[in-house]
C-alpha cells in the first residue's frame, strides 16, 4: 500500500477543470465589462456605441490589473457574424460603379508603401528596436500574420504585436470621433441594417411571412460558417472575415437573401469583437511599454492624416464615395472599418474590397521586402 501511495499520480481531471473553470471566469468577467462598457457608451450617444465602449473599457480594466482574457474562438465567431453582415452591401448597385476600382487597388499598393515607410522611420528613429522589429511593426496590416512573420525573421514579437494592436485601438478610436465630431457625420450608436426585407428568393420559396424569414437566416448563417470553414482551409489570410463576407455577398448579390441579421445581434457582435480587442491589453505595464504605445499611437495618427489627404485622389480614381474611400485608406481592422461605414449608412462592399487587398498585399511582399532589404544591408 504504501508503494502504491507513492507512485506518480496522473493529471488530475480536477486541476484540468479548475484551469478550465478559472479560464471561463475571466471570460465571463471580460464580457460582463465589454457589456457594461458598450452600455456606458450607447448611454452617452457615442458614436459607434457598443463596440468602442466595449473596446475602452476593457482594455482600461486589464491595464489596471483586471484579470480579463481574449478567447479567439469566439473572437472567431464573432467575426463570422460581421462579415454576414458586411456582406449584405454587395448588391448590384454597388458593383455598377466598380469600372475605376482595378486602378485604384494598384495605387494601393503604392499607398501601403508609404504608409509603411512613415512608421518604419519613426521606429527607427525613435522606438529604439532593431530593423527586423521596425520592419514588421511598421507594416500597415495583418497582425496576427506580421506576428507569425516577424518570428520567422528574429524579430521582437511583442513588439510587432503591441504595435498593432495599439495601432488598430487608436485608429478604431479615434475615426468614429474624428467623422462625428470634427466632419460632423451622424455616426450610429447601434447600426441597424439596410437591407432587411424579406422578399428574397428563399423567403418566397418558404412561403413567405415567419417561415419564410427563418429560412433566409438558416441558410445565411449556414452559408457564413460555410464560408468560414472552406475559407480556413485554403489557408488564405483573414479567412474567418473572408469566407463569410463572400458567401453572404453571393447570396445577397443573387438575390437568395435579401434580410440581414437582426439589429441586436449586430450590437451583441459589436460588443464581443470590441472586448476581445480591449482584452489583448490585460496585463500590460504601461510604464515599461510606454515608448512603444507612444509611438504606435502617433504612427496611427500619421497614417489617419496620410488617408485623409490622399482620400480626394483615390476618390477620384474610383469614383467611390468619398467617405467610403477615407474608410478604406484608413489601416484599421477591415471587420472594424466595415462597420463604421455601416454606422454611416454606406454601402461597405468597396471598403471590404480595399481592406481586404490591403491584408493581402502586405502578407504578400512583406517578407519578400524585407529579404531584399537585408541582402542589400
Amino acid at each position: 500500500m504504501s508503494a502504491d501511495r507513492h507512485q506518480p499520480q496522473p493529471p488530475s481531471v480536477t486541476t484540468t477543470g479548475g484551469a478550465d473553470r478559472h479560464k471561463a471566469a475571466r471570460l465571463c468577467l471580460t464580457l460582463l465589462i465589454g457589456a457594461a462598457g458598450g452600455g456606458l457608451f450607447a448611454w452617452w450617444h457615442l458614436p459607434l456605441a457598443w463596440m468602442l465602449g466595449a473596446m475602452s473599457l476593457t482594455a482600461l480594466t486589464g491595464i489596471l490589473g483586471a484579470p480579463l482574457i481574449a478567447n479567439r474562438r469566439l473572437r472567431n465567431w464573432t467575426v463570422v457574424a460581421l462579415g454576414m453582415v458586411l456582406g449584405g452591401s454587395f448588391t448590384p448597385d454597388v458593383f455598377a460603379h466598380a469600372a475605376g476600382w482595378p486602378l485604384g487597388l494598384a495605387a494601393l499598393a503604392a499607398y501601403i508603401l508609404l504608409l509603411f515607410s512613415m512608421g518604419y522611420w519613426l521606429m527607427i528613429a525613435f522606438g529604439r528596436v532593431d530593423r527586423a522589429t521596425a520592419f514588421f511593426a511598421a507594416m500597415p496590416g495583418g497582425i496576427n500574420e506580421m506576428t507569425r512573420v516577424a518570428e520567422d525573421h528574429h524579430a521582437d514579437i511583442a513588439t510587432v504585436a503591441l504595435t498593432h494592436a495599439v495601432r488598430i485601438y487608436a485608429v478604431v478610436f479615434t475615426v468614429p470621433l474624428y467623422l462625428a465630431y470634427v466632419e460632423g457625420y451622424s455616426v450610429a450608436a447601434t447600426i441597424t441594417p439596410r437591407h432587411a426585407t424579406q422578399d428574397g428568393l428563399i423567403a418566397i420559396w418558404a412561403g413567405g411571412g415567419m417561415a419564410g424569414m427563418i429560412a433566409s437566416y438558416v441558410v445565411l448563417v449556414a452559408g457564413g460558417i460555410l464560408g468560414y470553414r472552406l475559407a480556413s482551409r485554403t489557408g488564405i489570410p483573414g479567412a474567418t472575415f473572408i469566407g463569410s463576407l463572400l458567401v453572404s455577398g453571393a447570396l445577397h448579390l443573387s438575390g437568395l437573401v435579401t434580410l440581414q441579421l437582426p439589429t441586436a445581434a449586430i450590437a451583441l457582435a459589436q460588443m464581443l469583437a470590441g472586448a476581445m480587442m480591449g482584452a489583448r491589453f490585460a496585463g500590460l505595464s504601461m510604464r515599461k511599454l510606454a515608448r512603444i504605445v507612444i509611438l504606435a499611437i502617433i504612427s496611427a495618427l500619421m497614417m489617419l492624416v496620410t488617408a485623409i489627404l490622399f482620400t480626394p485622389v483615390f476618390t477620384a480614381v474610383t469614383g467611390a464615395p468619398r467617405l467610403a474611400m477615407l474608410l478604406s485608406l484608413v489601416p484599421g481592422g477591415f471587420t472594424e472599418m466595415g462597420l463604421i461605414a455601416l454606422s454611416l449608412g454606406l454601402d461597405a462592399a468597396v471598403v471590404a474590397v480595399f481592406h481586404v487587398m490591403r491584408v493581402i498585399y502586405v502578407i504578400m511582399f512583406a517578407p519578400v521586402f524585407f529579404k531584399q532589404r537585408r541582402a542589400r544591408s
